[in-house]
């Protein structure tokens, strides 16, 4: 008798578990995604596309089951495609707010030219300089790597380069615009970044790995010899130097040196 009433507790119990679980997932289910794209290219449009379709195929699935990090993964699946947020919000919905990353350099590889973002994350591989918004990216010269899809280039070398683009996409906007290659040359007193422009002018970073983004910008707006007071003429051939000495940094410009 006491085996039978524990018998019938326990279906008894079970069976509350079932319609308790049976309300709270139909309760806690996802019926929308909220999701907000922000893309500068017509590639980006597309893959916008595509990932909020894939996205759409989340509801009817359990919130209180759903990994954010398997959405982060889908969306990670899209190299040019950067999670900025994947959120819950009970009962019923996700928000997903997705930008795209820039290419902005490429480093020429046995495969092809590894792309980079401006934020220095490793996308894929192509076989041309060409930019998915338009233009061609700024060629690397100089650099290695071994990295994995959607890591980040720690480098010290790539961080100076970072910044260098930095100062070059906040005086002249378009860095890309302007700037062809980035030529890393170790030397044996000092290490220099030689950037090509271009209109044929190049800009030497003495010592990048010391203020890199001050040197730069002096090599862009010093009121003398710097990129911005340069004529049309003078942008096409020669050498603007820009060096720390002293405590103050010194720009040159030789129209001779090429």
């Amino acid at each position: 008798m006491k085996a039978r009433v524990l018998i019938t507790t326990i279906v008894s119990f079970l069976l509350l578990c079932a319609v308790v679980a049976a309300g709270l997932n139909a309760v806690f289910t996802v019926n929308a995604v909220k999701a907000q794209f922000s893309v500068t290219s017509e590639d980006g449009e597309r893959e916008a596309s595509e990932l909020k379709q894939k996205l759409d195929g989340y509801i009817g699935s359990s919130t209180i089951f759903l990994d954010e990090e398997e959405v982060r993964a889908l969306i990670a699946s899209y190299p040019c495609m950067k999670a900025e947020k994947v959120e819950k919000h009970y009962p019923s919905t996700i928000e997903v707010c997705v930008t795209e990353r820039k290419e902005a350099f490429a480093v020429l590889t046995e495969h092809g030219y590894a792309v980079f973002s401006d934020d220095g994350t490793y996308l894929y591989n192509k076989d041309n300089l060409t930019n998915r918004m338009g233009g061609e990216n700024i060629l690397l010269n100089g650099f290695s790597f071994s990295m994995e899809q959607g890591e980040r280039l720690e480098e010290k070398k790539f961080s100076d380069v970072l910044e260098v683009y930095g100062v070059f996409t906040e005086l002249l906007k378009e860095a890309r615009a302007n700037v062809v290659s980035i030529t890393y040359n170790p030397g044996l007193v000092f290490d220099t970044f030689v950037i090509g422009m271009k209109e044929g002018v190049r800009i030497e970073i003495v010592s990048p790995d010391e203020l890199a983004a001050e040197k730069t910008r002096a090599a862009l707006s010093d009121e003398k010899y710097g990129y911005l007071v340069r004529t049309d003429g003078e942008r096409l051939c020669g050498c603007i130097t820009a060096v720390a000495a002293d405590g103050n940094i010194l720009v040159d410009y030789d129209i001779a040196r090429n």
